[in-house]
């Protein structure tokens, strides 16, 4: 009788294999094919096509099992949206993955599952901000405190300057009334419209 902790690394195991596997397959298709866009859709191809042997295979199995599939479809389906939800839902769950139960911080095989189950009643837009929290997290972390702050204060925005259309000519601003200069002073503020006025701008 198998125990459950026999099952855990099993499953642990295999779910490092399959994420290893299809990064291969992703790595084949874009050195040998391409023109061909990796998907759920053509994932699902392979691993239905191949069953057990998709754990083991290199190039020549990728590219032989290519021509039992019919690409033409492939590159022709669209993703439904719960097609596009369950690919995020695996990417995020890959990235999240720990390779050590747990110990690295990252989520073991019992966690995986339960934010598997929270993330399939979310949507797209919300999947799709979920990974990007996470790829950001996973970035920032072998920072330091003080890289992070900088790299913060780098990317800051700058306040953008409002301009005046050209067509808004100093002659066009003193003929206006006194209200439509207030106007244009609170869409753009004295400072550029005095500029315009004395031929700053």
């Amino acid at each position: 009788m198998t125990s459950r902790f026999e099952e855990a690394r099993q499953e642990e195991a295999r779910t490092q294999r399959l994420a290893a596997q299809t990064e291969a397959l992703k790595r084949y298709l874009g050195k040998s094919h391409p023109e061909i866009a990796f998907g759920v859709a053509l994932l699902k191809e392979f691993r239905e096509t191949m069953l057990g042997a998709f754990f083991t295979a290199d190039d020549a199995d990728w590219e032989y099992a290519l021509n039992m599939i019919d690409t033409r479809y492939v590159q022709q389906h669209v993703p439904t949206p719960e097609e596009s939800k369950a690919e995020l839902i695996e990417t995020i769950l890959e990235k999240i993955a720990s390779v050590n139960g747990g110990k690295d911080g990252k989520y073991s095989q019992e966690n995986l599952k339960s934010e598997r189950i929270r993330m399939s009643h979310w949507s797209v837009s919300e999947l799709t901000e979920r990974l990007n929290e996470v790829v950001e997290k996973q970035r920032l972390q072998p920072k330091s405190v003080g890289q992070i702050r900088q790299e913060l204060e780098a990317n800051r925005l700058q306040p953008q300057v409002k301009v005046l259309p050209p067509e808004i000519t100093k002659e066009r601003i003193k003929a206006m009334p006194s209200s439509e200069i207030r106007k244009l002073i609170r869409a753009y503020t004295a400072s550029v419209v005095n500029n315009r006025l004395f031929g700053r701008s």
